[in-house]
């Protein structure tokens, strides 16, 4: 449908052969709001992703979607879509207990655009066939009526009373971009919020009473379409009020010289200090602003310092012009070639920030800028107030680093030539991390390519897409970015069940025109039928579970009610059909000892073979970087040129891996093996070799032996400089049934490439031939050793994102 000024795309009825994409999975959802141009056109600006309309957790699951009214008599246009309301599938588990789920009425919702309308309006009907009214929060005030918004991986939520914070009821919930944003609003009352998980926003809307024995319809909502940003919305909400819009004031943003600055946002707070609006310059530093009233501007972007200027409608044009910077250029090579790096800058003395209800997330820990030179391979520019900064370049746990501080003048460059050594040697491994995330989850506004940027920048050699049910592969976007020399990019799938856990589904290529690009469907499937369906990919995926502990929508060992005694589980969810457990998210062995490392201990004494992996789950690039820990493998060769996502599987299926979080360990058993490898009951000696460059530190080598802790070996570095080099000889007799794990542990943190992550390594198994006797497991028990500082403390400051 589609007016003078905005477009709505409505989606059919679901084909009983294939699902909708997303997570209502029935059709008939609003799929994109856009303006139109003055050609009559859809601009194709829209970010919208996903909205659900809901009574509890029930939804219209369609059996038509029909024009009513098409608007060719001057009229509105109607699109209803009709059917009986049915539970949502991803809200009928654990969510749903918390949620109302008796609902199963005929039902329609009407979408009206009327001929000169910016808001589409939002109709439901409920054909009540009860002798009682239906009520859904219009009697008891107790309120059924839900909506639902997938929105944030491209959008940024906003309502008029907080700005960009989420706190209390809203007269409206938006959601804004550089394009086409939207607001929606009941028309009966606030939105209140509820329960936020995983990108997912619930709401609560007012409510109402169906009345008895009849059909009841009622306009519950209008979806009122602007942009770009904030301010072209909140002048459409004005417009659509029959509110003045205010008048549009130009302006330009400028540095000290008077040369335009993109791409920096300008904030408007009223008189009473109210926030209000915002937009952001263009590419010579323009900008305009809708001004109702006196507002106060402010220029703000990272490395600039703006004062605050007062500004009338009348005012017309306005110049905000930041005060006098200084600029840091940083210059990354081995020596001779440019490299991919981190750059950080941390400014010696603290530098102003916006408040966070203005909505712009600026680097953590006091970090003024993160950036890659992957862009401009070897080089990067930035700008700074003037004084002291801290520059840190990096390229992950393989490479030195270089920290120095300079001293920026007003007005001039410091130039800093980074040398950056390569000290540890990994000759023919190549480390993966199988779970990263971008836009393509609902939970993460990371762009594809900042995330491979990170990746490449932090030394990750297989950077793994890993969305929630989505496939995108990273490969085309290492091409892109002219990085295949440095990283083999790939796709996976993080199978998010919001019932029964999370899993990584490694490879797993993209499939255009299936269901959410080629995902596996988990929705009305048994944990045991989904990880067949996965074994009949032609892929052959290796299965991952994910982060195995925690709350049940999220850890599958949790929600089968995995024993960690035993390594088995009663549950009807349990199945055995997986690969590899993730034993390390974004964290370290002591992190996990009491919980997923049990697990996989646990696992292994009932003589499995579980592939241990390290991922990052990295969300957010600020807080999360991709490649702590990481899983690496024995390839015999470095080049990602000669990687197949098929190798790689195989790779890890093999448990011939170690998992690295800053320390890079190699064990060799008898006659060379590897881990992963089948050994015979005897004695048993291993060789471990533990390297690191010189900013980290490793201090202690544990032994496990069937799970159980049977030797702490301190170590002392031997290295000749300037890599930290550590060797232990481990003598064992083992018995049959015995698995070998080695964790190397480290002191301190990974500071300043990652602050509050600890070094660590851990091998995968060695496995040792025949079936585990429970006397020699108790009898291995009996004489184990206690860890010499288990459960340490992270230290301070570390941010780890929860599902």
């Amino acid at each position: 449908m589609a007016n003078a000024h905005i477009a709505v795309v409505i989606e059919a009825g679901r084909d009983d052969a294939r699902p909708s994409d997303g997570y209502g999975r029935f059709g008939g959802e609003l799929a994109a709001l856009d303006r139109v141009g003055d050609d009559g056109r859809p601009l194709g600006t829209s970010f919208y992703n996903e909205t659900l309309v809901a009574t509890g957790i029930a939804t219209v699951d369609p059996e038509a979607v029909t024009v009513l009214q098409d608007g060719s008599d001057g009229g509105a246009a109607i699109v209803r879509v009709r059917g009986r309301l049915r539970n949502i599938p991803f809200l009928d588990g654990p969510l749903g207990a918390l949620l109302p789920s008796d609902f199963d009425q005929e039902a329609a919702i009407d979408y009206v655009l009327e001929p000169d309308a910016e808001a589409v309006k939002l109709r439901v009907t409920i054909r009540n066939a009860a002798e009682e009214p239906l009520d859904l929060g219009g009697i008891s005030g107790i309120s059924k009526e839900l909506i639902g918004f997938f929105q944030k991986n491209q959008q940024q939520l906003v309502t008029p009373e907080v700005g960009f914070d989420k706190e209390g009821e809203a007269a409206w919930v938006g959601f804004v971009s550089p394009g086409t944003g939207f607001a929606w609003r009941s028309v009966d009352g606030p939105l209140l919020p509820s329960i936020a998980v995983s990108g997912f926003e619930l709401f609560e809307a007012p409510g109402f009473a169906a009345d008895a024995c009849s059909a009841t319809t009622v306009d519950r909502a209008e979806i009122i379409v602007g942009g770009p940003f904030y301010d072209g919305l909140r002048a459409a909400i004005r417009r659509h009020d029959g509110e003045p819009e205010g008048e549009l004031v130009t302006g330009t943003v400028e540095d000290a010289g008077g040369a335009g600055v993109a791409d920096a946002w300008v904030h408007a707070v009223d008189t009473d200090g109210r926030y209000v609006s915002r937009v952001r310059s263009d590419e010579q530093g323009h900008f305009s602003l809708h001004v109702p009233a006196p507002f106060t501007l402010q220029a703000q972007k990272s490395g600039y310092t703006h004062t605050p200027v007062a500004v009338a409608p009348t005012d017309g044009t306005v110049t905000l012009s930041f005060e006098a910077e200084g600029t840091i250029t940083v210059n990354v090579t081995d020596g001779a070639v440019p490299l991919p790096a981190r750059v950080q800058v941390i400014p010696v003395d603290a530098v102003s920030s916006v408040p966070e209800h203005y909505g712009v997330l600026e680097e953590a820990r006091g970090r003024l800028h993160q950036a890659f030179t992957v862009a401009t391979l070897g080089t990067v520019s930035l700008p700074v107030p003037p004084g002291q900064h801290r520059v840190v370049v990096s390229r992950g746990y393989e490479y030195e680093l270089v920290d120095q501080t300079v001293d920026v003048v007003a007005g001039n460059t410091a130039t800093i030539d980074a040398v950056l050594t390569r000290s540890v040697d990994t000759s023919g491994v190549m480390c993966a991390d199988f779970h990263i995330h971008s836009f393509h989850s609902a939970d993460s506004s990371d762009s594809l390519h900042r995330k491979v940027t990170g990746a490449v920048a932090d030394g990750l050699d297989i950077p793994c897409s890993s969305e929630h049910d989505w496939v995108v592969s990273f490969g085309p976007v290492v091409e892109d970015l002219g990085l295949s020399d440095f990283a083999f990019g790939m796709s996976s799938t993080e199978l998010t069940t919001f019932t029964w856990g999370h899993f990584g589904v490694v490879p797993l290529r993209p499939q255009p025109g299936a269901l959410n690009n080629g995902v596996v469907d988990w929705v009305g499937r048994t944990p045991t039928e989904v990880f067949a369906a996965i074994d009949e990919r032609e892929e052959r995926p290796a299965l991952i579970v994910n982060h195995p502990r925690g709350a049940s929508i999220g850890g599958y060992f949790s929600a089968a009610r995995l024993d960690p005694d035993t390594g088995t589980s009663t549950s009807e969810l349990w199945s055995e059909n997986f690969d590899a457990v993730e034993v390390f998210n974004d964290s370290d062995f002591d992190d996990n000892r009491d919980d997923s490392v049990e697990d996989w201990f646990a696992l292994l004494r009932t003589g499995r073979r579980i592939t241990a992996v390290g991922n990052s789950d990295s969300h957010s690039m600020r807080t999360s970087p991709v490649g702590y820990p990481r899983t690496c493998f024995s390839f015999g060769h470095d080049d990602p040129r000669q990687l197949t996502d098929l190798a790689v599987r195989d790779a890890l299926l093999s448990g011939e891996s170690v998992v690295s979080g800053g320390l890079f360990m190699t064990v060799a058993g008898p006659e060379g093996t590897r881990p992963g490898a089948t050994l015979v009951s005897g004695a048993a000696q291993f060789e471990v070799e533990i390297q690191a460059p010189s900013w980290i530190a490793a201090d202690s080598l544990e032994v496990y032996v069937s799970g159980v802790l049977v030797d702490e070996v301190l170590l002392v570095d031997e290295g000749a400089g300037p890599a930290r080099q550590y060797r232990a000889t481990v003598d064992l007799t083992l018995d049959a049934g015995d698995t070998v794990v080695f964790h190397a542990r480290g002191a301190g943190d990974l500071a300043p490439l990652h602050p509050g992550r600890r070094p660590f390594a851990v091998s995968n198994p060695f496995y040792v031939a025949g079936a585990l006797r429970a006397e020699s497991y108790r009898a291995r028990r009996a004489q184990a050793r206690l860890p010499s500082r288990a459960h340490a403390p992270r230290p301070h400051g570390h941010d780890h994102h929860h599902h």
